[in-house]
């Protein structure tokens, strides 16, 4: 809305005419109309950033959502061994893991935002922020090394030879390599999609710097030359701004 309302803020000065001479370079009509195209360029690297963070966690989450079921069924594979309850019970901990951790986590738990609760949400796309947050990226990373756990398990298991692929050790051990790369790729776009929302909050609410604080000084210049109760005035106000993140938030 921000970015929308200083395009029609270029478009109401630019009626102004010559008259509208400021001498901050900042606000003048050519400060302003790259300021717009700043603001645009900054909004269209989050929403960049959102989609390519999207697709990795959904497809982290096709990736991971397996796992409870293969390791039972592995697990299943070593108790036909005849072998010592001591291995069979420190395998099945790791089984008990990927239940609890529940490597299909809910679209809530793998969500992310900037926002706190208490600030207005900036688009559909972003809630307020909590720790399940951090537990949602954490758990994958337990999941990691879960799995990584129990195949070092079956490699120290002599007798564990499997007829079925998917079970074979050299198998996990080419999945667990792919998780970890959709794990590193999911985790990097969380990073790339956080600082575009920094650099966005820097652009639009940083103090003096910021575009609202220069969409003020624009305002406040309009009243200078034609007076604060001029329709000049009165249309520059009428077009408003809202600051989402405090200022302190965005230093």
């Amino acid at each position: 809305k921000n970015v929308a309302n200083l395009l029609k803020l270029n478009q109401l000065i630019a009626t102004f005419g010559t008259t509208y001479n400021p001498s901050n370079n900042a606000i003048k009509a050519t400060g302003l109309a790259t300021l717009y195209t700043t603001a645009n360029a900054k909004l269209t690297a989050v929403n960049s950033s959102f989609t390519s963070w999207k697709n990795a966690t959904n497809s982290r989450e096709l990736a991971f959502d397996p796992l409870a079921k293969l390791s039972t069924q592995i697990l299943g594979a070593l108790q036909s061994l005849g072998l010592p309850q001591q291995t069979i019970d420190d395998f099945e901990s790791q089984v008990k893991k990927f239940r609890s951790s529940g490597s299909k986590l809910t679209k809530a738990d793998s969500g992310i935002a900037d926002t706190t609760p208490a600030e207005k949400v900036i688009d559909q796309n972003e809630t307020p922020e909590t720790k399940t947050i951090s537990n949602s990226q954490q758990s994958f990373d337990n999941l990691i090394q879960h799995f990584q756990k129990m195949i070092l398990i079956l490699q120290s298991v002599s007798t564990y030879n499997p007829n079925e692929t998917a079970f074979k050790v050299v198998t996990l051990q080419t999945q667990f390599t792919n998780l970890n790369t959709i794990n590193n790729t999911a985790n990097t776009s969380y990073a790339t999609l956080k600082n575009a929302r920094i650099q966005r909050n820097l652009f639009f609410y940083a103090k003096d710097t910021g575009a609202l604080d220069i969409v003020k000084q624009a305002k406040a210049y309009v009243k200078s030359i034609y007076g604060a109760s001029s329709q000049q005035s009165k249309a520059v106000n009428a077009i408003k701004f809202t600051r989402v993140v405090p200022k302190k938030s965005a230093q």
